[in-house]
């Protein structure tokens, strides 16, 4: 179901609660990547700021990677997405 509209309302009751909770910020995320447009840029950023806030996870390096392969930084989510792989496979015990 594509219904950015329900979301954007969902995340704006998120955000009366607490804006800066993380689970707000990424629902913030990753809304605004279903948008698109210019929140590709603002959807990275609050990925970024996650990286540097958390230990770095598969969460993280994916929307990271989505961002960039949005904005054509395709050599950037590259390295996101093995990264994430690499994370995936230690997690694993393989």
């Amino acid at each position: 179901m594509h219904r950015s509209d329900y979301a954007e309302r969902q995340l704006r009751v998120m955000q009366q609660i607490d804006e800066d909770h993380t689970l707000t910020q990424l629902a913030n995320a990753w809304l605004n990547l279903a948008v698109g447009g210019s929140k590709i840029q603002e959807a990275y950023l609050i990925f970024q700021d996650f990286s540097e806030k958390y230990p770095m996870t598969g969460l993280i390096l994916n929307g990271k990677a989505v961002c960039c392969i949005h904005m054509g930084n395709f050599d950037e989510a590259e390295t996101l997405l093995l990264e994430a792989l690499n994370k995936a496979r230690s997690n694993c015990g393989n």
